[in-house]
């Protein structure tokens, strides 16, 4: 039987996957510098910590997650977004007692059972930060440029802002009054889900994906003239620090975002330009005040952001901005009887000790496949270590890149290493 991959999975495998970790060690220095330390939650959750903190309406929960029962009759979600298991974690352990403001970062695999397509798996990669106990328009714009950085840091070309705020708890109530009454009449042309949500959660209706194209909705009303006076003024005030720092913006009054607790400031960033990757949504976020609340803690607001890694990824992949890996040996280690296969393998690992790339053929003892490998490796050095070396307590060393060949004391090989490697680099 020829086993396949779950649809909707991916492997990662030699270069894919130094691209995979390529992208974490730049993301995460990055947002190093910003304060942010990492937390690392369980794959899977109880399933109410979803439920709770994504939101029973959402397609997230409704249609979109791994849910099963455990052996104790428990039911298990595994996670499907970032933020509800950090929010879990950051209350389970108290972590705000120490600290006025907690600024935490993740990176890992979210389950969501979607339609596998270009750039989505059913797996996949997700990199995002949270920050709880502030409430300020300077905080929302410092995390809004910390992911700008990030695009800098990784080279990526023709990124845009979009930026909206959907409001405090009194805008929401005022827009969700009005949303209520302008879809009432009109309904009907919707999908099951967008009638259901028409008197539980008016908002949701913007965000569906199978009326998207609707008229009805495109025409909807926008939530700016239900903001409020205080929440208009938070707004201008992240606006205002952005334009010090001249970050450019859209205002988009269509910017909603697909998650129940986001309050105020809401934001993504997609791709211009003339990619065929345009308008791809690559980073989004925002806002939420009362989500720590909702699951039993304090009164402790937050605001955040999440990558869809793999979708970074193919914007590497289509810029050219993935850097060329090393994977070259360093030297190779040929041994041409059983006693110099041991010694081989020493020199192997002393050199290995020092943070060299050094391979041997582990089975052949001819000269003929051994350098076959030394050319497949690619090896800057080949090492010779034969009955005479052993002996003698010498090696046989070859720079393959200048050509030459010498005999040096098996004590001189690190000096020797020392002062040609460079050379060849």
């Amino acid at each position: 039987m020829l086993y396949q991959k779950v649809k909707g999975t991916q492997d990662f495998t030699e270069l894919d996957a130094r691209k995979l970790r390529y992208l974490e060690k730049t993301v995460t220095g990055i947002i190093q510098n910003y304060g942010y330390s990492e937390i690392i939650t369980p794959i899977f959750e109880n399933t109410e910590v979803f439920v709770r903190g994504v939101g029973d309406e959402s397609d997230i929960v409704s249609k979109e997650m791994y849910t099963f029962q455990d052996k104790g009759d428990r039911s298990i979600t595994l996670r499907p977004e970032g933020t509800a298991a950090v929010v879990r974690s950051f209350l389970e352990n108290k972590l705000y007692v120490n600290n006025p403001l907690t600024k935490l970062y993740y990176f890992g695999p979210m389950f969501r059972y979607e339609r596998p397509q270009a750039g989505r798996f059913r797996q996949f990669y997700q990199f995002g930060i949270e920050a709880f106990g502030d409430s300020s328009p300077l905080l929302d714009a410092d995390v809004i440029m910390s992911a700008y950085q990030i695009f800098k840091g990784l080279g990526i070309r023709d990124v845009k802002l979009k930026i909206n705020s959907i409001g405090d708890f009194e805008s929401r109530k005022r827009y969700a009054e009005v949303l209520e009454a302008y879809f009432s009449n009109q309904i009907s042309g919707f999908c099951d889900d967008c009638q259901r949500r028409l008197t539980k959660n008016p908002l949701r209706i913007l965000d569906c994906k199978a009326d998207k194209d609707n008229p009805v909705l495109k025409n909807a009303p926008k939530i700016g003239s239900c903001l409020t006076e205080d929440a208009k003024a938070y707004f201008q005030a992240v606006l205002r620090v952005l334009d010090a720092f001249g970050i450019a913006y859209e205002v988009d009054e269509s910017l909603v975002r697909g998650l129940d607790y986001y309050t105020d400031t809401v934001f993504e960033y997609v791709l211009a330009g003339e990619s065929s990757l345009k308008e791809l949504a690559i980073c989004g976020g925002g806002k939420y005040s009362d989500l720590i609340k909702s699951f039993g803690g304090p009164d402790i607001p937050g605001i955040g952001y999440a990558f869809g890694v793999e979708r970074l990824i193919s914007i590497l992949d289509d810029q050219k901005l993935i850097p060329e890996f090393k994977t070259s040996a360093d030297i190779v280690i040929i041994g041409l009887d059983e006693e110099s296969k041991i010694e081989s393998l020493k020199l192997a690992a002393a050199l290995r000790g020092q943070g060299y790339y050094a391979e041997l053929d582990y089975q052949n003892l001819s000269m003929k496949p051994q350098f076959k490998l030394a050319d497949n490796k690619k090896a800057a050095f080949i090492v010779i270590i034969g009955a005479d070396e052993r002996q003698n307590n010498r090696l046989t060393i070859k720079n393959t890149v200048a050509k030459t060949q010498e005999t040096i004391n098996k004590n001189e090989i690190f000096n020797y290493l020392k002062e040609n490697i460079y050379e060849n680099s």
